[in-house]
């Protein structure tokens, strides 16, 4: 017997997923892995056949670098339209390490981390 869709899914969630994963130059497997996921279990969050906890959720959207917010379509979103999303600038893959580390800090520990690279920043100049 197949497997019947969730009909209390939000299928906006999935798409703001996709959506966010492409603009941070990811794959499936890499959001995946990066929560500790098979990348078929998170194929189905983007499809919309099954939802995450809110958990897995919010280490979701700590990886692509957005508000849980922002995926849950419960606050505006301020980043480009679908149809401006080419046109953005998208790191290579070492930048997108980079970001998605400091999207998973806590905000004490950003500000931290931008104290510490303004004093690199100054004693390089």
């Amino acid at each position: 017997m197949p497997k019947r869709k969730c009909s209390s899914v939000d299928p906006l969630l999935g798409q703001n997923l996709a959506f966010y994963r492409k603009i941070s130059g990811m794959t499936q497997k890499q959001v995946a892995e990066a929560v500790n996921l098979n990348r078929t279990t998170y194929t189905k969050y983007e499809t919309g056949a099954s939802e995450p906890s809110f958990e897995i959720l919010k280490k979701i959207a700590a990886v692509l670098g957005v508000d849980i917010n922002v995926l849950l379509h419960e606050e505006e979103d301020l980043s480009l339209g679908d149809s401006q999303a080419e046109e953005i600038w998208l790191p290579d893959p070492e930048d997108r390490i980079l970001l998605q580390k400091y999207h998973m800090l806590d905000r004490e520990s950003r500000e931290e981390l931008m104290k510490y690279l303004n004093e690199l920043c100054r004693l390089d100049n």
